[in-house]
């Protein structure tokens, strides 16, 4: 791994980093980054767009006497849409055969347990030469929602299918 320097440059009160090689210095850019899952090995998806994980605290107001103050109240960790172009390893088909195995079994009219549909899936933010730079890992993470696009002779566009996916907590590694 090639040697950094970081200069930092004081004006006003503010620091400023400069880097002496530029050429080495690569911030995480939002178009680089690729999505697996425990559930599904092998494959990979390829998402046109995809949101990072993020969370609400719900502040709760607690009024005391004349006065009040703020507490953090339950933590929700948002779901996040992906727009998928394609998929590598499984196809369209067989994603929708993973959802009906593991989720429910639509002629017998049973909905699985958790244990059955939960599993890990990991969003990996890609350096410019493809090596995973950091990542958040979903816990619990499970497809809530999906849609298989919109077909259109007046249009010249790519099918893309929308996946919701919910999930427990997600850690930042």
């Amino acid at each position: 791994m090639p040697f950094l320097l970081v200069l930092v440059f004081i004006v006003k009160g503010a620091c400023m980093p400069r880097t002496m090689v530029p050429e080495v210095f690569h911030p995480r850019l939002g178009f680089r980054y690729s999505i697996f899952t425990t559930r599904l090995p092998g494959a990979v998806i390829y998402a046109r767009s995809a949101e990072q994980p993020s969370f609400d605290n719900s502040p709760v107001t607690i009024n005391y006497m004349s006065t009040y103050f703020k507490m953090k109240g339950k933590t929700t960790w948002n779901d996040i849409t992906l727009s998928c172009y394609s998929f590598e390893g499984i196809t369209e088909t067989d994603l929708y055969r993973y959802f009906n195995k593991n989720h429910l079994n639509v002629k017998e009219g049973v909905e699985y347990f958790a244990d059955m549909y939960k599993h890990d899936m990991q969003i990996f933010m890609l350096g410019p030469w493809g090596v995973p730079t950091a990542g958040w890992q979903l816990i619990g993470a499970f497809i809530s929602k999906a849609s298989w696009g919109t077909m259109d002779y007046g249009s010249n566009d790519v099918i893309q299918c929308e996946i919701t996916i919910s999930y427990d907590y997600a850690e930042l590694n």
